[in-house]
């Protein structure tokens, strides 16, 4: 694609996105969201999710939606009705819809934070305590490995970052998995992979050892290469992180069997409690003064096959 061609397709985009700049270009801003309804929603950083009074009309979001598809050189119509993208410029992950699995046009786009913060920040927010953040220092840099989890915008891509800069800290080689480039790494040495409907995750993770890589990172665990991702971690690649949807710490281990068993009939539950090390969970808390919390912190010891339940100890 000529320089030219990249100007007027971006031009024809700013022009579509003209009602919502503002939001894009607001630093505290990290959500952005039409409802079928055409009303736009947004979520800032310290204000929670919010509705705007702003609407967008159907076309117009149909509009943003079709050129982000041809952005990405794919269509959106009836046999193919969702889109997962990149927004250039601003960075920001794309979810977008059209009928009839919806009854108008919607999207979600979630920027990244533009500054990645140190873990240490956690601590000077009551976000963490001083003695968990000394504890996971400690165990990136003995290369244990780290799962992260919890809803929907608890901010679990934003402290992978800030674990990942302590593990820049290292002279370790990186192989960074992601759908949508989230995660932001300062190392010098690593490879970064952006998955798409051509080259899955399972594919991204299987080609990781060719790369010869001392750690593995994968954004987001949603499907069986859960199964790939362990194996890898329990075969000399110690010292990676992930995250996952879950509700704490154990339902995070017992989600990662559920992935599993998408691809195998049982999940090899002593496999997980061996590649596991450690389960951090982070919860929204509309009571924190910054929306959200390291609740849980787990070090996974094993797994009990008589009770059936995990064995882990909880870090204060």
């Amino acid at each position: 694609m000529n320089d030219e061609l990249m100007r007027r397709q971006f031009e024809s985009l700013r022009n579509a996105l003209r009602s919502i700049l503002p939001f894009l270009d607001d630093s505290a801003v990290v959500e952005i969201m039409l409802n079928a309804d055409g009303r736009i929603w947004v979520e800032k950083a310290g204000a929670g999710m919010f509705d705007t009074g702003q609407t967008m009309a159907s076309d117009s979001s149909e509009r943003i939606i079709r050129l982000l598809a041809s952005n990405d050189n794919v269509e959106v119509n009836e046999k193919n009705p969702r889109l997962a993208t990149k927004l250039p410029i601003w960075g920001a992950r794309v979810q977008a819809s059209i009928p009839p699995i919806v009854d108008a046009p919607v999207f979600a786009f979630r920027k990244p934070y533009p500054l990645v913060f140190p873990i240490s920040d956690y601590v000077e927010k009551d976000m963490l305590a001083a003695s968990q953040a000394d504890f996971l220092t400690a165990s990136i840099k003995a290369k244990k490995n780290i799962l992260i989890g919890g809803g929907t915008g608890s901010g679990k891509t934003s402290f992978i970052n800030s674990l990942l800069k302590i593990v820049s800290e290292t002279n370790d080689r990186l192989y960074i998995v992601e759908d949508t480039p989230e995660l932001r790494c300062e190392a010098s040495n690593k490879v970064q992979v952006r998955t798409n409907p051509y080259y899955s995750c399972h594919d991204a993770v299987m080609d990781a050892l060719r790369y010869r890589p001392d750690r593995i990172i994968v954004g987001e665990i949603r499907d069986g290469t859960a199964l790939d991702l362990l194996k890898s971690w329990n075969t000399g690649h110690g010292g990676g992180l992930a995250s996952v949807h879950a509700n704490d710490c154990r339902s995070m281990l017992d989600r990662m069997c559920q992935l599993i068993e998408e691809v195998v009939p049982k999940a090899p539950r002593y496999l997980v409690a061996e590649a596991v090390n450690i389960c951090v969970y982070i919860t929204r808390d509309s009571n924190h003064a910054h929306g959200r919390r390291v609740s849980e912190i787990a070090c996974i010891s094993g797994f009990n096959a008589v009770s059936g339940d995990w064995q882990m100890e909880y870090i204060e």
